[in-house]
């Protein structure tokens, strides 16, 4: 038993001087050193993907009574489109930080804004119907709207502070 105690002290003093391994740092790397608080949330391996949309419709429950009765045109209608977005029509990279500050008297939360991408292209088949999901035998085709070359990139924080 006392071999064993006498083992278990000396394995202690063994290891005292390996946790004390450290260095310790000048006044002046301690005045190089900041330190931050906050979140950071990074977009970078983040991807949205293909967006369809199989029906988006503005219609008229009751016709037009007014303007065109006499032509027949009193049952609801339905004017829409389905749309279609290419998998790169939104790109979202980089980091969303989210901290919290003062300046003055106001405290407030501070959001900085990943980078946000509308660079792909979008598809809409522009239809003409009786009912609001543009099917059935009376929908008809007006067209198909195409946009390309879009990019809208915002930057900047979002503030956000009571009142």
């Amino acid at each position: 038993m006392k071999k064993v105690l006498l083992f278990a002290v000396i394995a202690m003093f063994l290891m005292v001087p390996m946790s004390f391994a450290k260095t310790a740092i000048s006044e002046g790397d301690l005045a190089s050193l900041t330190a931050q608080e906050g979140v950071t949330i990074n977009f970078d391996c983040f991807t949205v993907g293909a967006i369809t949309i199989n029906v988006q419709s503005w219609g008229d429950g009751d016709g037009c009574t007014g303007c065109a009765a006499d032509k027949g045109y009193t049952g609801e209608g339905w004017v829409g489109a389905s749309i279609e977005l290419s998998s790169d029509f939104l790109t979202i990279t980089g980091n969303l930080t989210i901290d919290v500050g003062t300046s003055g008297s106001v405290t407030a939360l501070a959001i900085g804004l990943p980078t946000l991408n509308l660079v792909g292209s979008q598809t809409q088949i522009v239809k003409l119907a009786g009912n609001a999901d543009l099917s059935g035998s009376n929908a008809m085709i007006l067209g198909t709207s195409y946009v390309a070359g879009l990019q809208v990139t915002p930057q900047g924080a979002l503030i956000i502070h009571a009142h």
